[in-house]
């Protein structure tokens, strides 16, 4: 692993998000929201996850 190139890792960790994001977007809506008292986007925490997921993209993206 070690002699491996640098640019590997940070597809590797580019991979493994994007494969989370989808993940994230597997699971059913009802199993997300619940019993909320209403169905609006913002109580869907699957669209909260992408967010957060593109965010850590976004910085990994500045520092490498």
């Amino acid at each position: 692993m070690a002699d491996l190139p640098v640019w590997w890792a940070n597809v590797a960790t580019v991979v493994l998000f994007v494969l989370l994001a989808a993940l994230v977007m597997l699971i059913p809506k009802a199993t997300v929201i619940g019993d909320a008292p209403d169905r609006r986007w913002f109580r869907d925490l699957r669209w909260w996850a992408l967010l957060l997921i593109a965010i850590q993209l976004c910085i990994y993206a500045i520092f490498t």
